[in-house]
């Protein structure tokens, strides 16, 4: 709270929250930019690559050798692990 004071005796324009907002709607009312047409230009579908790489995995069969490698490394586990 001290801080606070001693800022707003030095420059009582700054800490005035109501003259940022106020200043903040006017560069928001002035602003030329149509957030409609910006948000059209990003590729809204943000799961594609992985839907492809997960679609390349499982049609080269790269899923049945790591299925094949977990059955066969459990089984080399169970048979040479003591107790």
């Amino acid at each position: 709270m001290l801080l606070v004071q001693l800022v707003q005796d030095l420059a009582p324009g700054l800490v005035d929250l109501g003259s940022w907002s106020e200043v903040s709607r006017v560069w928001l009312s002035h602003s030329s930019i149509d957030w409609a047409v910006l948000a059209q230009q990003f590729d809204t579908d943000v799961f594609r690559g992985t839907r492809a790489i997960i679609g390349d995995f499982i049609q080269s069969g790269k899923l049945w050798t790591l299925l094949i490698g977990i059955g066969i490394g459990y089984m080399l586990r169970a048979l040479t692990s003591y107790g």
